[in-house]
């Protein structure tokens, strides 16, 4: 009888290592199950501070966090190592091209067509008319 108690008493004692060692290892797992392009550094602080609370609560914090990756097809680069996946990248600005320039019977027939649209009154029309041709005729 005393045997069946000492089988028993491993059997939970394993079982309950195995539960402790799969919450331990929880950050790492669930990088790697997410593809998280810090995965390797997360393993590392999760195996190196994890048996501390703070620890394993930065490597499960960091490991449900969610980079953006768009359009990339890596899974975190050749080193894993991609701290600033999430930085702000730096662009230039550039002055559009120009618009060309439209003629004067191509602006009247648009500001008749908008005329014809209701979309401007006949006194609009008229004032930009006036406007359009009073421009046509110093240029």
């Amino acid at each position: 009888m005393q045997t069946d108690s000492h089988t028993d008493d491993f059997i939970f004692l394993v079982i309950f290592f195995l539960a402790i060692g799969i919450i331990y290892i929880a950050p790492t797992l669930v990088a790697f199950r997410r593809n998280h392009p810090n995965r390797w550094i997360i393993m590392v602080i999760n195996i190196a501070f994890g048996g501390t609370i703070i620890g394993w609560g930065v490597a499960m914090v960091w490991a449900m966090r969610v980079a953006h990756r768009i359009g990339s097809t890596s899974s975190g680069g050749e080193s894993g190592l991609n701290l600033f996946i999430n930085d702000v990248k730096k662009i230039q600005l550039v002055d559009p091209p120009p618009l060309p320039q439209t003629s004067t019977v191509q602006e009247l027939e648009r500001i008749h067509d908008l005329l014809v649209r209701g979309a401007i009154s006949q006194v609009e029309f008229d004032g930009l008319k006036a406007k359009l041709l009073g421009g046509a005729s110093s240029q």
